[in-house]
This record gives structure tokens, C-alpha cells and sequence, in this order.
């Protein structure tokens, strides 16, 4: 008998064949699909400035001056004096939305740094504190890049996504008074290269190295914007600036007007280094511009900016068309009761003011009304007027809106209502009196909102009846205040 011949096992039979089922869904999955980072790491990488920030490497604290390029984990402080913000993408930070490119100073050298960010640009703004965290410094002077004068090192910082860097932005009070020194500034000697305006304007703005202007804001303009030649938007906003020889246009472009409207009038200075200058127009002799060389410091600390800022608030209050009437300075009803009360003329209260053995006094003035405006205020629409944001505003109603915040503004009564003031030995000019809103309801014999609905008929009337009346006022004045108040009217 031949034997049976087995059958050899194939690969097959190890495996079952799998019957498809059909129409059958997916087993639904409680994780999204994503890139593997969690909700806390991607607000974390979009908005630096929130999260928390523990390095594990150590950092050396540096003035700007002491950095040398090279790597090197190095933290430093300093102000902007120079930012702009360019949005797109870059070859070498593909995951960013854009960068700012800073310079920043403090009171030794000034460093120029490219600021990435992941989504949203950062709230910076022209004098703002920031501390930073990096572990590269690189050298700015490299062939084929435009290099800003006085700046020598650069660094690139991605805090978004580069686990070394960090960045902070200083907000408490007791950092105002850090990096304010202007560099090359020593105190035995003045600060180079530093002219005045009229000096610049005239001819210091052609061939002069690394000039320098110091000058105080005198009233911050509206936002404009106009449409460029590939489609794009641009903004600007011009800044009045002055010094004791003369005033100029200051034009701030796109981001770098963020923080600008916090600008006071009167009392802000800039310390302007290498400003770009801008043909004039006819009549004019030029403007002040932004170059990419232009470093702007915000109130800085040194001789020559506390003279010009005193000078600016005396040259203020000198020129303001309005001031909030001062409360709770005067006692009015011992000013005009009260059991001293001194009858002055305007010969003997000039020379009581400029003596200053009175910082503060009242009494009374004997005047004739010389000329009233009131017709003539009310048709050009000025019969009211305020400041804000250092721009005059001009209206017939109680209240208005500032074109530069749109803020609504509340209205005081013309001082230049009244038209000059006489007695026997001199004169007040008119506008230059502070009135009371007390004193003003005893004049109208009503309030000055009822003065604002009066007609022109009615006001011509009034104007006509107090022509050449002689009347008693009763004034306060202190010294501070600069002005001399009318506390109340007597007829």
C-alpha cells in the first residue's frame, strides 16, 4: 500500500479571513485632532506676556553697554525710543505673524532688537520700560543692513516659541523715574550736538551729525488715514511741538501712534535725536519726521528738560484760553462780607501781585465794561469754549466732542465775552479774567446753559444794557492758579 500524502499547512491558514461590514461608523473619539499641544501651551505661545515664566538657566544681569555679542543668557532693561511693526510672515520665523523692531536704550548704549509675535502685536509705545530675557546677542553692524548711529548689538526674540526668551512690560509707578538719562549726557558737561528749533530749522537739520532737539508737546492732532498706490491703509497723526524759539509739526505714522493720546500738552517733553526733516510746505519753514534713524525719548531727566517744562507751564497758563475754575481755594462769603474787605485798584492789585508777600489774598475792583462780544461769539459758534488734548474746542452748546479722543467735553462760558476792563489807573484786557460760574450767573441773571438758549435778539439786548456799566467784582488771587479769579459781581 502506497502511503497517503499529507497536506504541507500554508501561511493562509494561520489567518481568518476578515468579512468587511458595511455601513458601520467610526467609534467616536474624545480628542480633537491637533498638533499635541494643549489649550494652556497655545495661549501660552500666542500671549507670552501671560504666561508664567520659569527659566531653568541662569541669567546675567546687564546694563546694555555691558553686552557683548555672542551666546550668552543675559537679562536687561531699557525704554523704546524707536518701534515699528511690520505684519507677514518670514522665512526665518515661519510661525510668526509678524515682528516689531525696537530700539531700546537705557542710561548707558542703546540696542536694537527684532521682536517676533505669534498672532497679536504687542501693546508697546514710545517711553515704555521693558525687561528682557535672551541667550544670543548678535552684532548689529552686518554688510547689506541699514545701522541706526549710537546702536552697535542687536537680538532676535521669538518668546512665542523660543523657550529662552522672555519679555516684560513695566507698569508700576515706581519704575518711572529708571532710563530716563539721555546717552552721552554728563553732568559737568551740557549735551552734545543739542540746538534749539529755530537753530535746526534754519539750516542745523542739513550736515549736522547726530542733532539733537528738545522740545514739549503743545497739542496732539486727530488720526488720519489715506489709502496707498498698492491698496494698503496708512495712518498718521501730527503733533504741535515748541521750545522758547519756536514751534513745529511733528507726523507719527501706524502703530507708532499707540500711546501718543497719553501725551499731555504743556508738560511733556521729547528729547528728539537725529529727527528726519520734511520739505516745507509754502510759507513754512519745515516739519519734523520719524526716519528709521530717529530716536524719540519721553521725558527724560537732565537740567535742560526741567527748565523747558517749567517753561512750558508758565507759557501755558499764560496762553490758555480756559481753566477749570479752582474749588475750595477762597472763602466767598468772608470775601465779600467778611469784616476786611480791601478796595483795590488795578495800579495797586498789579503791584500786590508781582510783590509774591501774598501767595493768596481777596478784595474787591471798581470797573467800567468797555466792549461785549457776546453777538459776536455766538454767530461764529464760539460763544463756549474748552481744551482737551492741548487743541482748543469752540461751541454755542453746554457741552461738545474733542475730534482727537471723542471724548465729550464740558463747556465754560468765553472769558473773551467780556471785552476790555477800566478803572482810573488801568486796564484788563479781554479773556484774561477767570470767572466763576457763580460769578457769571450773577452777571446773566441766569444760568449758563439759559445763556446758551437765549436768541441773538436777546443777547444783543443784554450786550446793549451792560455797555459802559460800572460795576464791583470781587476777585481772588493765588499764585499758583496764575490767573485772577472773579469770585462774584456787585452792580
Amino acid at each position: 500500500m502506497k502511503p497517503t500524502k499529507q497536506s504541507q499547512p500554508t501561511i493562509q491558514s494561520f489567518y481568518q479571513k476578515e468579512v468587511a461590514i458595511e455601513d458601520e461608523a467610526p467609534p467616536p473619539s474624545p480628542i480633537k485632532p491637533g498638533d499635541g499641544f494643549t489649550e494652556a501651551e497655545l495661549a501660552a505661545a500666542v500671549d507670552p506676556l501671560s504666561r508664567p515664566w520659569n527659566p531653568e538657566r541662569e541669567y546675567e544681569d546687564c546694563n546694555i553697554s555691558q553686552l557683548i555679542p555672542g551666546p550668552k543668557a543675559v537679562t536687561f532693561m531699557g525704554r523704546i525710543v524707536h518701534f515699528n511693526t511690520y505684519f507677514g510672515h518670514n522665512p526665518k520665523q515661519p510661525r510668526a505673524a509678524g515682528h516689531h523692531l525696537l530700539v531700546v536704550k537705557d542710561d548707558s548704549a542703546a540696542i536694537t532688537i527684532k521682536l517676533y509675535f505669534a498672532r497679536d502685536p504687542y501693546p508697546l509705545e514710545f517711553g515704555q520700560l521693558l525687561s528682557f530675557w535672551t541667550a544670543f546677542i548678535s552684532d548689529a553692524s552686518k554688510p547689506g543692513e541699514k545701522r541706526i548711529p549710537s546702536v552697535n548689538i542687536s537680538a532676535n526674540m521669538f518668546p512665542g516659541r523660543a523657550t529662552s526668551d522672555h519679555i516684560m512690560i513695566h507698569t508700576n509707578e515706581s519704575s518711572e523715574n529708571i532710563c530716563r538719562t539721555p546717552l552721552e549726557y554728563h553732568k559737568t558737561r551740557p549735551l552734545p550736538s543739542l540746538m534749539t528749533l529755530d537753530s535746526w530749522l534754519n539750516g542745523g537739520h542739513d550736515g549736522v551729525a547726530g542733532a539733537k532737539i528738545l522740545v514739549c508737546v503743545r497739542s496732539v492732532g486727530g488720526k488720519k488715514s489715506f489709502e496707498k498706490k498698492d491698496g494698503g491703509k496708512r495712518e498718521l497723526c501730527d503733533v504741535v511741538v515748541f521750545d522758547h524759539t519756536a514751534d513745529v509739526k511733528l507726523t507719527i505714522w501706524n502703530r507708532m501712534m499707540d500711546g501718543i493720546a497719553d501725551w499731555q500738552a504743556g508738560s511733556t517733553i521729547l528729547l528728539i535725536s537725529n529727527p528726519g526733516y520734511k520739505v516745507a510746505y509754502v510759507g513754512s519753514k519745515g516739519s519734523v519726521g520719524v526716519s528709521p534713524s530717529t530716536l524719540i525719548d519721553v521725558n527724560p531727566q537732565f537740567p535742560d528738560a526741567d527748565w523747558l517744562r517749567k517753561y512750558a507751564v508758565d507759557l501755558t497758563k499764560k496762553e490758555s484760553l480756559s481753566l477749570e475754575f479752582p474749588e475750595d481755594i477762597w472763602d466767598v462769603e468772608t470775601a465779600e462780607y467778611g469784616p476786611c474787605r480791601n478796595l483795590f485798584t488795578l495800579a495797586e492789585l498789579d503791584i500786590w501781585v508781582r510783590s509774591e508777600e501774598l501767595p493768596q489774598f481777596t478784595g474787591f475792583i471798581n470797573v467800567t465794561i468797555m466792549g461785549m462780544s457776546l453777538v459776536q461769539l455766538h454767530y461764529k459758534h464760539m460763544l463756549l469754549c474748552a481744551e482737551c488734548c492741548g487743541v482748543p474746542i469752540y461751541s454755542n452748546t453746554i457741552t461738545s466732542t474733542c475730534k482727537n479722543c471723542e471724548n465729550l467735553v464740558l463747556m465754560y462760558l468765553n472769558p473773551k465775552v467780556i471785552g476790555t476792563l477800566v478803572d482810573e489807573t488801568g486796564c484788563i484786557q479781554s479773556g484774561k479774567l477767570l470767572w466763576s460760574p457763580r460769578a457769571w450767573e450773577i452777571l446773566f441773571n441766569r444760568s449758563v446753559k439759559q445763556v446758551t438758549e437765549m436768541t441773538r435778539d436777546e443777547l444783543k439786548l443784554f450786550e446793549q444794557r451792560v455797555m459802559f456799566m460800572r460795576m464791583h467784582l470781587v476777585f481772588g488771587w493765588e499764585a499758583n492758579v496764575g490767573k485772577l479769579a472773579v469770585l462774584g459781581v456787585m452792580m
